[in-house]
C-alpha cells in the first residue's frame, strides 16, 4: 500500500482527487471520492480497449493499473512534465490568463493536432473541458496537448466504441461542445475568440 499522507496534491475534480506518486515523480495517483464509482469503471474499460487496439499514447495520459493507498483505492497514470522539469499545467490555466495564452496561430495548431489525434485514434470522451487537458511544453517553442481525464462514452448506445464512423461523429460533436465551452468560459480572452472564429 502507498502512503499518500504527505504526497503533493495536484488537483481535485468533481469526482476524483489527484496526488503526485510519492515514489515516482513521472506518475500520479487518482482517487475517486464520489459515490459514482461507475465513472472510473467505465474509464478503465476504455483504457483497456485502447491498449488492445495499440493506440499512440502521445496525447493521452497512460494508465498503469490500480493501487491501494492510505486514502483509498486509486489508479496510477503518467504525469506530464515540461522541458524545464516542472509539472505541466492545464490548458485552463493558460487560457485564464491571456498573458500566458499561446499566440493564436500556435493555439490553433495545437487544437488541430489534438482534434486530429482524437479522430485518428478514435478517442471517445464523455466530456471535453479545458481543465481535463494538459498543455505540455516540450521545448521553449514546442508544445502539445494531452487529455488527462474525461475518457469514456456516455452515449445511450455505445456503438461508437466499436465502429470508426460513429466514433468520429461522437468525437466531432464533443469537439463542437468543447469550443462552445471555451467561448463561454473565456469570453475576455481575445486570442481564444480569434482561434474559435477560424473554425475547424
Amino acid at each position: 500500500m502507498i502512503d499518500l499522507t504527505n504526497s503533493y496534491l495536484l488537483g481535485k475534480g468533481s469526482s476524483r482527487i489527484c496526488y503526485l506518486h510519492p515514489e515516482d515523480p513521472g506518475k500520479c495517483i487518482k482517487i475517486t471520492y464520489s459515490r459514482n464509482l461507475d465513472i472510473e469503471k467505465q474509464e478503465l474499460k476504455h483504457y483497456r480497449l485502447h491498449r488492445r487496439r495499440g493506440i499512440s499514447w502521445e496525447m493521452l495520459a497512460k494508465p498503469y493499473g490500480k493501487i491501494e493507498t492510505s486514502k483509498g483505492s486509486g489508479v496510477i497514470f503518467s504525469l506530464a512534465h515540461d522541458f524545464d522539469a516542472s509539472i505541466s499545467r492545464t490548458l485552463d490555466q493558460y487560457l485564464s490568463d491571456e498573458k500566458l495564452t499561446p499566440p493564436a496561430k500556435k493555439l490553433s495548431e495545437l487544437f488541430d493536432k489534438f482534434r486530429n489525434y482524437m479522430l485518428t485514434e478514435r478517442i471517445v470522451i464523455r466530456e471535453l473541458k479545458s481543465d481535463n487537458i494538459i498543455l505540455q511544453r516540450l521545448t521553449p517553442n514546442q508544445q502539445r496537448l494531452i487529455l488527462i481525464d474525461g475518457l469514456g462514452n456516455n452515449q445511450f448506445l455505445p456503438i461508437a466504441n466499436y465502429l470508426s464512423t460513429f466514433a468520429k461523429r461522437v468525437i466531432q460533436r464533443k469537439w463542437d461542445s468543447f469550443e462552445k465551452h471555451l467561448k463561454e468560459e473565456f469570453p475576455d480572452n481575445s486570442t481564444v475568440r480569434k482561434v474559435l472564429a477560424m473554425g475547424r
